[in-house]
């Protein structure tokens, strides 16, 4: 038998026993009905009524709740609660309000016996097969003197009352009321059974022997009414319990509920924690499972959670204050997707998608705010970034030569030019615009005074400070064939090559100079001499030299495959 089913019979016993006792109270007041007509058929009318509303209103009580209550009080001191003890508590019969008056009925010996004896003089004496005087029971009197029932029923008929009517109405209505007792005592204890049945043991016990027996359903009825009661609502143990009662049955949303009742007063559960999570992750329900990773950021729990926590999208430009637009992009991920906003929202899957193209991070302040999701949607944590771009004015041009006097064929070099900006300049000394002259190469001086004005123009139209130079260029002198070949010749008597008379060479040979056509090596414009050595009537070329025309500078020039290269000499 099931323990449903004997909590079914022991509902079944509790009414059974409370149609009994509204069964007994009827009877009992039958019966004293029954001996008010047998009194008034004996006695006067007045007297015989008025014993047996006496014995009807002295003698049967009505069972009242405080009755079974003081009943039930009892048994739980007496430790009353088996069928057993409640059978033996039926039989024993209650004390006697008469007792000191029917001294023989109430021996501990022949209590039973004279009772039924009672009910069969009785008999005996309305059929009329028994006179009165041959009663043998013995009662005490009024006078307190012990008398035969004869002399009793004999004083009764000369008017004296219907004192032995009264007596056998007051202890059969007793007997009764015994009876009703017992049988609240047997109630009071059924109850008390039943208010057993709404303790925490009594349902805490039952719950984990149904869990232990595999009986989900009735362990979940058991441990569930535990778990509401006040040594249950904070018990960890009892509600994991009940929690894989649910699992059993497969009943997700129930599961989920317990779990997050442990997690309102013990939310720091590592099983709680680790089981909540991975529901979540079976449902696919990141909505949830991101709710819970945030509830639990800062606390001791956030590190059962680290196998579902999404990482933060990684930007390639820390955020910061920068003189110049920024180009930022977002490392990613084959398991997350991340999105961004660049209006202070929050970002969410349906913002922006980052494709790997780099975000344009221009002049201004901007603020970009990304998440990561994965596939089940769980949200990482929100990376805000913020850049300020002030465009910075680009650094002062380099300019050289500095300002003087130079000769014709003086050359203006710009340096320091940023990547993405622009040098311009102007031989007026006026400042230079984007429409200027724009540098792109070392150019020549004009001859007389200038005054060359340079800037630097960046890709944001920022421009630099303007950077000026005073060149004064004379005109240059041109040198004639024989002017220059005078000057090579002394520079060859100074090196020793040739002697003094600029003819012959220091071992005595004699030394012819050819002319060449003048050329133009490495951008200078020369005349080129080849120079003939004679020994021994066999002349031979030593090499070839160069003459500037402009500056009269002394080269040595090779000759290869009909092209010149020159070297300073």
């Amino acid at each position: 038998m099931g323990m449903d089913d004997k909590e079914e019979l022991d509902d079944e016993l509790v009414k059974s026993l409370e149609r009994l006792v509204e069964e007994e109270t009827s009877v009992a007041k039958a019966f004293v009905d029954n001996q008010k007509e047998i009194s008034s058929e004996g006695a006067a009318g007045t007297t015989a009524t008025g014993d047996a509303d006496m014995g009807k209103t002295k003698v049967i009580p009505k069972v009242t709740p405080d009755m079974i209550t003081k009943t039930e009080k009892d048994m739980q001191k007496t430790g009353i609660y088996n069928s057993d003890e409640v059978r033996a508590s039926v039989r024993r019969e209650p004390h006697n309000p008469i007792e000191d008056t029917n001294t023989d009925i109430y021996s501990d010996d022949n209590r039973n016996k004279e009772v039924r004896n009672v009910y069969d003089v009785d008999n005996a004496v309305r059929k009329n097969t028994v006179k009165p005087a041959t009663v043998k029971s013995a009662v005490k009197s009024e006078d307190g003197n012990r008398r035969p029932a004869a002399e009793m029923k004999e004083k009764a008929d000369t008017g004296k009352g219907m004192d032995a009517s009264k007596k056998r109405l007051i202890i059969t209505i007793s007997c009764i009321v015994a009876v009703i007792l017992a049988i609240a005592g047997v109630t009071a204890g059924v109850i008390n059974h039943n208010k057993n049945k709404e303790s925490y043991k009594y349902n805490y016990d039952k719950g984990m022997e149904s869990y232990k027996n595999n009986e989900y359903d009735t362990a979940i009825k058991y441990l569930s009414k535990a778990s509401k009661l006040n040594e249950g609502k904070k018990n960890a143990e009892l509600k994991y319990t009940l929690y894989e009662c649910y699992k059993e049955k497969d009943n997700t949303d129930m599961q989920i509920e317990v779990l997050k009742d442990i997690l309102s007063f013990d939310e720091n559960n590592e099983n709680a924690i680790k089981v909540l999570a991975a529901i979540y992750e079976k449902k696919k329900d990141g909505t949830s499972l991101t709710e819970l990773i945030k509830s639990y950021k800062d606390k001791d729990g956030y590190k059962y959670l680290s196998d579902y926590i999404v990482e933060e999208p990684k930007p390639s430009v820390e955020a910061g204050t920068y003189d110049d637009e920024q180009k930022l992009q977002f490392a990613e991920s084959s398991s997350s997707t991340v999105y961004y906003t660049l209006d202070k929202s929050e970002p969410t899957s349906k913002s922006t998608a980052y494709s790997g193209s780099a975000i344009d991070i221009k002049k201004g302040t901007t603020t970009v705010k990304a998440v990561a999701v994965n596939s089940i949607g769980v949200y990482s944590n929100i990376v805000e970034l913020v850049y300020t771009v002030d465009y910075k004015k680009p650094s002062a041009p380099s300019v050289s030569p500095e300002s003087g006097t130079y000769s014709q064929g003086q050359q203006v070099t710009v340096s320091n030019i940023p990547a993405g900006s622009n040098a311009y300049y102007t031989l007026d000394g006026s400042t230079p615009t984007v429409n200027s002259e724009m540098y792109t190469e070392p150019f020549d001086i004009p001859t007389g005074n200038n005054v060359i004005s340079v800037i630097i123009v960046d890709a944001h139209n920022q421009t630099s400070t303007v950077v000026k130079r005073n060149y004064v260029v004379n005109k240059a002198k041109t040198f004639s064939y024989n002017e220059c070949l005078d000057i090579l010749k002394e520079k060859l008597i100074t090196d020793g090559v040739l002697k003094s008379d600029g003819s012959t060479t220091k071992e005595g040979n004699e030394v012819t100079f050819v002319y060449q056509p003048k050329t133009t090596v490495d951008s200078v414009e020369m005349y080129i001499v080849r120079f003939d050595v004679t020994e021994n009537s066999k002349t031979t070329t030593k090499g070839y030299y160069g003459i500037g025309i402009k500056d009269g500078t002394c080269y040595k020039v090779t000759k290869e495959d009909g092209s010149y290269s020159a070297s300073e000499y």
